[in-house]
């Protein structure tokens, strides 16, 4: 069966604008109109009569799936959320999915049980909020994990790993343990690919060490002497944070012993002692441009393309320099 993305595609406009027309609602051009409906024609779009109706009585109400708002780099998104949509009249409906495609399914058919008006999410499944929003006729931008295919607004996480392993390089580390989070997700892959190309440029040795490794303290501790670690890449803060923690209690001193490096500027990076030197991905300003790319959504002349956020460097006393 057709869907309305399909048309939408075809007829190289928003899913909104689509609807805009074959609901009669909202000013749409004459041509584009036209391109519209001849895309409807060649593909045999039938229109979902229950779709219809819900985009008839849409509420002011947005949509965000998180994985889990108790991570401060999520809740700084959250925020931002709140702040803009609140400024354009708009409330927002916040669900944590904990990285489960099952409760993601659930959370998004309660959100359009509640005629949101779109939805923004991070999800480890782009497809599923893909299928199941684009034949509802509901707009929907990806925050943080997506990549140009898709509209959204992200960062160039290949380049944060760059500048993850640059930070390292310019503190002379030559043993590099490289501490990642579930590399399913794409934003982690993509930095510790990146982290890579810039070790393997300098002919560095470099070690993986994933999270349940990391929970099993005494494998760490082996892995910091078996490999003579002098450096800690970390995923996010949040991992820099236990890091440098479990250094510490081992009498290593950061950064002189072993220097760290973590991602995402979340404020607890620089309650810790020392503070961490971070990637900063402007968790807040990914919140708030989320929520405007989403309202533009209806614009037919809106960028459905992943819309990217300049990283900046965060040089604090975990690392040499």
């Amino acid at each position: 069966m057709t869907t309305i993305r399909e048309v939408a595609q075809l007829a190289g406009v928003s899913v909104a604008t689509v609807s805009r027309v074959i609901n009669n609602k909202g000013y749409v051009k004459q041509q584009t109109r036209q391109q519209i409906e001849h895309a409807i024609t060649q593909l045999n779009y039938q229109p979902n009569e229950a779709a219809r109706t819900l985009f008839k009585r849409k509420s002011k109400m947005i949509g965000l799936l998180l994985p889990d708002i108790s991570n401060p780099f999520f809740t700084l998104i959250a925020r931002g959320v709140e702040d803009i949509a609140l400024e354009q009249g708009y409330q927002v409906l916040i669900g944590n999915s904990d990285n489960d495609v099952t409760k993601a399914r659930d959370y998004l058919s309660t959100f359009i049980s509640h005629n949101c008006v779109g939805m923004i999410t991070t999800v480890i499944d782009e497809h599923v909020v893909e299928n199941m929003l684009s034949q509802q006729g509901i707009p929907f931008v990806f925050v943080d994990r997506t990549n140009n295919e898709r509209s959204g607004i992200s960062t160039n996480h290949f380049e944060g790993g760059q500048r993850q392993a640059e930070l390292i390089l310019e503190g002379h580390g030559k043993h590099i343990l490289i501490v990642h989070a579930d590399l399913n997700i794409d934003a982690f892959k993509m930095r510790v690919d990146g982290i890579k190309a810039i070790l393997q440029q300098h002919a560095v040795s470099y070690h993986f060490c994933n999270t349940e490794q990391l929970d099993e303290e005494r494998q760490f501790l082996k892995m910091l002497n078996q490999y003579k670690i002098d450096s800690v890449i970390c995923s996010n803060d949040l991992l820099a944070i236990k890091i440098l923690g479990l250094i510490q209690q081992h009498h290593f001193k950061v950064p002189e012993d072993i220097q760290i490096v973590g991602y995402d500027n979340v404020p607890f990076s620089k309650m810790t002692y020392p503070q961490i030197t971070t990637i900063d991905q402007s968790a807040y300003q990914l919140g708030q441009l989320a929520v405007s790319k989403l309202l533009n959504l209806y614009d037919e002349n809106s960028n459905n393309q992943c819309d990217n956020v300049a990283l900046i460097v965060k040089r604090r006393k975990s690392t040499r320099f």
